[in-house]
């Protein structure tokens, strides 16, 4: 979650997925990076595993999208 006064990460790009992509598409993309991360054992990656698990929980959730679009939009 980001600090106070920080702006939530663009999960789209998080997940290199069009604003418009299926739940089919983000969940490919998500597996395909999750393993990429999983691979990195540095501290880098674990902290892209995060982002990455964060992008999926908000991206593949409906109500949790369309907030995540809103707050892109303004």
């Amino acid at each position: 979650m980001p600090s106070p006064g920080q702006a939530e990460p663009d999960h789209y790009r998080v997940l290199e997925v069009h604003p418009s992509a299926r739940v089919e598409v983000i969940e490919a993309a998500f597996v395909v990076l999750r393993e990429l991360a999983l691979r990195d054992e540095s501290p880098a990656g674990a902290r892209r595993l995060v982002e990455l698990n964060r992008a999926h929980a908000v991206l593949t959730d409906p109500a949790r999208r369309a907030l995540h679009d809103e707050a892109r939009s303004e």
